[in-house]
C-alpha cells in the first residue's frame, strides 16, 4: 500500500533487537515530527487461515501466530504513543515475504528503520536476507541498526557522509546534512580511493608516481562535491576527509564513533542494486547505517 511520506515505518517480530529498533524509530519519528508506523510480518506458510483465507494451516495456529503478532503491536504502539501521541502512531499484521512486505509498506516514506537481527535481517553481523533484499532495492532511505555487541562508544558524535564523487552524492549528502542539522552535530565528508593501475605501477617500475598531484585531484572531487552545500546549511559545521584507502574500510573507520553513516543504494538501467562500498560497509556495521536510494551513470566507486 501507499503510505503518507510524513512516516517512518519499522518492522518488529517480538525479538529484542525489534523492539531496540522500535524505540530507534519512536526517537526518529519524534526527530522529524512524523508519524510512525510498526510493521509485523507473518509468512504466508505460517500466517494460517486467520489471515490467509487459504486453509493452508490449522485455525488454531494462524488464530495463535495473529494474537502474538498483535500483542507485540500494540505494546509497542502503546510506548510509541506515550512519546509521540496516539494520532501519530498506527501498525498492521501483513502477510507474505517479508522483504516484500516491508518494501510495501515503506515505499515513499521518509525512513524505515530495520533492527540488526530477526525482520531486520542480520545476524551475527552478517548481513541476512530480508535486509539485503530491502536495500538491493530501498523503497526510502534504510535506517539499519548494528549489532549492540558490535561497538560501544559514548558519545557518539558527528554525521559521515560518503562522497565518491558522482551524481550520486548530491542524494547522500542532502540526506546526511538534514540529519546532522536534525540532530545538531557535524558532518564529516569522507572521500576514499584506491587506484590499483597506480599501485601496480608503484611495484613495477618504483615510485614514478606524483601522490601529491593525485591527492590534490581527490581532494578537489571532494570539494566539487560539497560545493554550495555549506550556502545551503550554513549552521552544519563540515569537516573533510580524503583518505587513499579502500572505501569501506575508510568508511568503517570514520563511523565507528559517529552517531550516524550514510551511504548510497545506485539505481541505473534497471533494480537497485548494492554497490560494492554500500554492500561490504552495511554486512559489518559498526554505527547505525542509512542506505539512500540515488541514481547515477553506470561505474563503480573506486
Amino acid at each position: 500500500m501507499t503510505r503518507a511520506a510524513r512516516t517512518v515505518v519499522v518492522g518488529i517480530d517480538g525479538s529484542d533487537t525489534a523492539r531496540e529498533a522500535a524505540a530507534v524509530a519512536v526517537d526518529e519519528a519524534a526527530r522529524r515530527g512524523t508519524a510512525l508506523h510498526l510493521v509485523h510480518v507473518l509468512p504466508w506458510a505460517a500466517a494460517g487461515p486467520a489471515v490467509q483465507g487459504t486453509g493452508v494451516t490449522g485455525p488454531d495456529v494462524g488464530g495463535l501466530l495473529r494474537a502474538a503478532a498483535e500483542a507485540d503491536l500494540r505494546a509497542a504502539a502503546g510506548d510509541a504513543a506515550d512519546v509521540l501521541g496516539p494520532d501519530r502512531v498506527s501498525w498492521s499484521i501483513v502477510p507474505g515475504d517479508p522483504a516484500d512486505a516491508l518494501t510495501g509498506e515503506a515505499r515513499g516514506t521518509e525512513l524505515l528503520v530495520l533492527g540488526s537481527r530477526g525482520v531486520g535481517g542480520v545476524s551475527d553481523l552478517l548481513l541476512g536476507s530480508t535486509a539485503a533484499a530491502v536495500l538491493t532495492a530501498p523503497p526510502c532511505p534504510v535506517l539499519l541498526l548494528p549489532d549492540a555487541t558490535a561497538a560501544v562508544v559514548r558519545p557518539r558524535t558527528s554525521v559521515v557522509a560518503a562522497v565518491a564523487g558522482g551524481p550520486a552524492d548530491d542524494a547522500v549528502l542532502a540526506f546526511a546534512f538534514a540529519e546532522a542539522s536534525m540532530r545538531a552535530t557535524d558532518l564529516l565528508a569522507v572521500h576514499a580511493w584506491q587506484d590499483p593501475a597506480l599501485e601496480t605501477a608503484v611495484l613495477s617500475t618504483g615510485p614514478l608516481v606524483d601522490w601529491a598531484g593525485v591527492l590534490a585531484d581527490e581532494q578537489r572531487v571532494l570539494a566539487e562535491a560539497l560545493a554550495g552545500w555549506r550556502d545551503k546549511e550554513p549552521d552544519v559545521p563540515v569537516r573533510e576527509a580524503v583518505v587513499r584507502d579502500r572505501p569501506a574500510r575508510a568508511l568503517l573507520a570514520a563511523g565507528l564513533t559517529a552517531e550516524l553513516l550514510v551511504v548510497g543504494a545506485r539505481r541505473h538501467h534497471g533494480p537497485a542494486r548494492l554497490r560494492s562500498t554500500t554492500h561490504a560497509v552495511v554486512h559489518r556495521p559498526v554505527c547505525p547505517v542509512a542506505v539512500v536510494p540515488t541514481t547515477d551513470a553506470p561505474g563503480g566507486v573506486r
